[in-house]
C-alpha cells in the first residue's frame, strides 16, 4: 500500500495535470512574411511543391504574402498550404487593391481572426493598398491579447524619386499607426524595398515624434546603417537568392545574388514593454540566409545549413527570402477557485494543504508572476512567485493552530495574466482545544478513591467511577478513553461495567468496579489501583492525557455467630448516582459518619 505522502503527491500531480488540461489551449506564435513573386503567374502549380518545402519545417501560424495577383491565386496558395498541413489553414478575405496584393493565411487552431481593413498609404500615388488584419491568440478572452498585422508592399527600384514615393507611403502608414489606441501591438511587414536603414521611409517608421503610438523599431537594430552590400549585416539580407547567370530561377526573378534587405517585420514599441505580447529575443530570421552568399546564388557553395534541397526550393520559387519572427503569448493563470477545507485539527498540529497553480501559456510564453494575500488564521507563500509557460507549481498553504477556533476567510491571488488575473479561494478549518480527562464534571480531578468498606461475603456493592471530558464544547476535542486496568488487590477487584475504547464528549462514562470476596482472608484489607488511560480523539495534533487513578480498598468481615462487627462508615460520602444517565429512576447512595438528620 502506498504511503500517505506518496498518495498526496500523486493527487497533487493529478490536480496540476487537470488544471493544465483545462486551461485554454494558448500557443506561442510564429509569423512569416514572404514576397512570393507574381503568384501564381504561369508557373504556380510547378512552384507550389517548392513553397511547401520551404514552409513545412518552419511551423508557421500566420503567413503574409506579397505579389498575389488574384483571388484564384490566393485560393491556389491556400490549397497548397492545406496539402502541406491538411485542414489546418484558412485565409482572410482577399482584397483587390493595386497592381498586386497581399494575402493573409493563418491557422484557426492558433489564432482567432477578428477582422480586416485596407487603405491607400499615399493618396497621390495609388500603387498598392496596405492590408490590416486583426488577430488574437486562441485561448484568450480580453482585447489585451489582440494585435494587428499591417501587410505592405512599397514602391520598388532605386533612385530619389522612388525613395520619395516610399517615404510618402511610409508616412501614410505611420499616420495610420499613430491614430491607434496607445499600447496597440502592431507588426508592420512586407517588401519595403528600402536600400538602406537611413532611407527616408525607414527613418519615418522609426523616428521619435510627438505622437509615438505608431513608432516602429528594427528588432535587429539595423535602422541607422546602410544595407546594400554591407557585409557586416549580410545575415539580414533577403534578396536575391538567384545569382547572375543562374539557371532554375523563378520566372521573372531578380538576379545578382544576395545583397539587399528589402523584406522587413517591424513591431511597435508595445512589443518590448516587458509584459504580455512580446517578440521572442533572437527569433527574427531571414530564412535560408547563412551570411555566406554575398552576391552569389543561394545554391552556390557552401551549402546552407538547411541543406541543398532547401536551397533549391528557395532558389526556384521567388527572388525574396521569407522573414520570420516568434511571438511570446501572455501568461495564463490556471488555478481552481474551489474552496479549500483544512478540516478539524487540535492545537499545535501542523495543518497544511496544497494549491495547484499553472501557467497555461505555451512556451515560449510569458512567465506567470503572482502573489498571495492570506486571510487571518492562514498562511501562504510570500513575495512574488513565478511559473514558466506550460509549467505548474503546488503551493503550500497553512492554517494557524496556535489558538482554537473556527477559522475562515478568502485567499486572494493576484497575477500578471491579462485574462482573469485574480482569484479568490475560500479557506476554512477548525482548531480544537485538547481534551481534559477528569473524574469530576465540574472541576479537574485526576485521582480519587473507592472504599468498599467492611462487609461480609455477600454485602459488597458495585461502586462506580465516572470519567468526563471536562469543559467539553464544540471547540474542544473529544476524549478517547483507551483502557481501564486494575493493578494490585490480589486480582479481587474488577471492572464489571463500562467498556473501552470509548469516546466522550458532553456526556461522561460510568465504570462499575466490583470486589470479589470469595476465598478472601477475613479481616484483611485489600487495596488496588484502577488506572484509566485516555487522550485526544484521533485528529492531527492529538496527545495523550495524564492517566486517571482511583485507589480501591475493601475488607472482608471476620466470621462468628454471636456478635456483629461495627460496620459504621468512617467518613461522610456521597456516591455517584446509578444509573447515570438515568432511565426513569436513579439510586442515590451515601455514607454518614455519625447519626443525625440527612437532607
Amino acid at each position: 500500500m502506498a504511503s500517505e505522502p506518496v498518495r498526496a503527491a500523486a493527487r497533487l500531480a493529478t490536480a496540476l495535470a487537470l488544471l493544465l488540461s483545462l486551461a485554454a489551449p494558448a500557443h506561442a506564435l510564429r509569423v512569416v512574411d514572404w514576397n512570393v513573386l507574381n503568384y501564381p503567374g504561369t508557373t504556380g502549380p510547378a512552384r507550389d511543391p517548392y513553397y511547401r518545402t520551404v514552409l513545412a519545417p518552419l511551423g508557421v501560424d500566420i503567413l503574409v504574402t506579397e505579389e498575389q495577383t488574384s483571388q484564384a491565386g490566393a485560393t491556389e496558395f491556400l490549397n497548397s498550404l492545406n496539402t502541406m498541413e491538411p485542414g489546418q489553414w484558412t485565409g482572410a478575405p482577399f482584397v483587390v487593391g493595386g497592381d498586386t496584393q497581399a494575402a493573409m493565411f493563418y491557422k484557426p487552431a492558433r489564432v482567432q481572426f477578428l477582422g480586416q481593413r485596407a487603405f491607400w498609404p499615399n493618396s497621390a500615388y495609388l500603387l498598392r493598398q496596405v492590408n490590416v488584419y486583426r488577430f488574437k491568440p486562441v485561448g484568450y478572452i480580453g482585447d489585451a491579447a489582440e494585435f494587428d498585422v499591417y501587410a505592405a508592399h512599397l514602391k520598388a527600384s532605386s533612385g530619389s524619386t522612388n525613395a520619395a514615393t516610399r517615404l510618402a507611403e511610409a508616412t501614410g502608414i505611420r499616420d495610420s499607426l499613430n491614430n491607434l489606441p496607445a499600447g496597440t501591438h502592431v507588426l508592420v511587414m512586407g517588401d519595403m524595398n528600402f536600400y538602406s536603414g537611413l532611407e527616408g521611409g525607414m527613418q519615418k517608421f522609426v523616428e521619435n515624434e510627438t505622437n509615438n503610438i505608431g513608432r516602429l523599431y528594427d528588432p535587429l537594430g539595423l535602422q541607422n546603417v546602410t544595407w546594400q552590400d554591407n557585409t557586416s549585416m549580410q545575415y539580414a539580407w533577403t534578396q536575391s537568392q538567384c545569382g547572375t547567370g543562374d539557371t532554375g530561377c523563378a520566372s521573372g526573378a531578380a538576379t545578382g545574388g544576395i545583397d539587399d534587405r528589402f523584406d522587413l517585420i517591424l513591431p511597435t514599441y508595445a512589443w518590448q514593454d516587458g509584459a504580455g505580447l512580446e517578440l521572442v529575443a533572437g527569433s527574427y530570421v531571414s530564412v535560408g540566409n547563412d551570411g555566406l552568399h554575398h552576391n552569389v546564388g543561394i545554391t552556390a557553395a557552401p551549402t546552407i545549413p538547411e541543406g541543398a534541397a532547401y536551397a533549391t526550393a528557395l532558389h526556384s520559387v521567388s527572388d525574396h527570402l521569407p522573414v520570420r519572427v516568434d511571438v511570446q503569448v501572455p501568461a495564463i493563470l490556471a488555478v481552481s477557485a474551489s474552496p479549500i477545507a483544512f478540516g478539524t485539527v487540535i492545537t499545535g498540529a501542523t495543518a497544511g494543504q496544497s494549491l495547484a497553480v499553472a501557467n497555461g501559456a505555451a512556451s515560449p510564453g510569458e512567465v506567470l508572476a503572482y502573489s498571495y494575500s492570506a486571510p487571518a488564521g492562514f498562511g501562504a507563500p510570500t513575495g512574488t512567485l513565478q511559473i514558466a509557460a506550460g509549467a505548474g507549481a503546488n503551493d503550500a498553504l497553512t492554517m494557524d493552530t496556535s489558538t482554537p477556533g473556527a477559522k475562515s476567510g478568502s485567499l486572494l491571488l493576484a497575477s500578471n495574466a491579462i485574462d482573469n488575473p485574480n482569484a479568490s479561494i475560500a479557506l476554512s478549518g477548525t482548531v480544537l482545544r485538547h481534551a481534559v480527562a477528569s473524574l469530576d464534571s465540574i472541576v479537574a480531578q485526576g485521582s480519587a478513591s473507592l472504599d468498599f468498606r467492611t462487609h461480609d461475603a455477600g454485602g459488597f456493592p458495585v461502586l462506580e467511577v465516572r470519567v468526563h471530558d471536562l469543559g467539553w464544547d464544540a471547540l474542544q476535542a473529544r476524549l478517547a478513553v483507551t483502557g481501564a486496568s486494575i493493578s494490585g488487590g490480589a486480582g479481587r477487584f474488577s471492572v464489571v461495567s463500562g467498556s473501552t475504547p470509548v469516546t466522550l464528549a458532553d456526556t461522561g462514562r460510568t465504570f462499575g468496579v466490583a470486589f470479589d470476596p470469595n476465598g478472601a482472608t477475613s479481616d484483611s484489607a485489600y487495596t488496588a489501583t484502577l488506572t484509566i488511560a485516555s487522550g485526544d480523539e484521533a485528529l492531527p495534533g492529538a496527545a495523550a492525557q495524564p492517566d486517571l487513578t482511583v485507589s480501591l480498598a475493601a475488607t472482608l468481615q471476620g466470621g462468628g455467630t454471636t456478635a456483629v462487627a461495627d460496620a459504621r462508615p468512617g467518613s461522610t460520602r456521597l456516591y455517584s448516582p446509578f444509573p447515570n444517565p438515568l432511565l426513569g429512576t436513579s439510586t442515590l447512595r451515601f455514607d454518614v459518619a455519625r447519626g443525625g438528620p440527612v437532607a
